[in-house]
């Protein structure tokens, strides 16, 4: 299915205690994708507007842990676009992704589960649940989500709900290659296998991390902000 360039929308979770994060991430994009219409889900201004309306929940790890599943919402129920975590850094245009546009609602990288670390990111303890990390990089085809995830629904459903992919039939979730979302600290990460990579044990950002694997990728793109 093809778009025509610079159609899809691209937005990246915020988090307002950690912005060089989300600013390295737009900045990666930008680098291959300079026209790239990207959005900061910000939650304080989400709430501002009315739009979001989840009670919070103590211990989210990230202002944007539900936020991510307002973007069919943001986009009118209309098109496709892209959400991902601030904690990733691409060594390609996301625009790639397009290619696996199809009738699919939803198309993530389908990781393994795997038990995660007791913590991460600032002491916030690191749960381990089914489809971790799905939601991590989606690429949404907003027309089918209208009935799915309503507002009412997004306000009101359960962590579980969402992050597992509740609201979904099995048959309705594609499939991204893996090469999208290459866990750091988790998957063998290499110069030429990885497209796009997470750092979601922790990023450089955090004075534990600054030195773990692949932290000199990410300042390289920190010190040319």
């Amino acid at each position: 299915m093809n778009k025509k360039p610079g159609s899809i929308r691209i937005f990246i979770g915020h988090d307002s205690k950690y912005p060089q994060a989300s600013k390295v991430c737009r900045a990666s994009i930008l680098k291959y994708w300079p026209e790239a219409k990207i959005t900061y889900l910000d939650k304080s201004v989400l709430k501002k507007n009315g739009i979001y309306e989840r009670e919070d929940v103590e211990g989210e790890s990230t202002e944007f842990s539900f936020t991510r599943f307002y973007v069919p919402l943001l986009m009118n129920y209309n098109g496709y676009a892209i959400f991902c975590d601030n904690d990733f850094l691409w060594r390609v245009n996301p625009q790639e992704i397009s290619r696996y546009m199809n009738e699919s609602a939803i198309s993530v990288v389908k990781h393994e589960d795997y038990e995660a670390k007791s913590n991460k990111m600032d002491g916030i303890v690191n749960k381990s649940y089914p489809k971790k990390n799905w939601s991590s990089l989606m690429l949404f085809n907003c027309n089918k989500l209208k009935n799915k995830l309503s507002k009412e629904y997004l306000d009101n459903a359960s962590p579980s709900q969402l992050h597992e992919f509740k609201f979904l039939n099995e048959k309705a979730i594609g499939e991204l290659p893996k090469r999208y979302n290459m866990l750091v600290g988790i998957d063998k990460i290499t110069k030429n296998n990885a497209r796009a990579i997470h750092y979601t044990e922790g990023g450089p950002w955090f004075d534990e991390y600054k030195d773990s694997e692949l932290s000199e990728e990410w300042w390289k793109v920190y010190s040319e902000l």
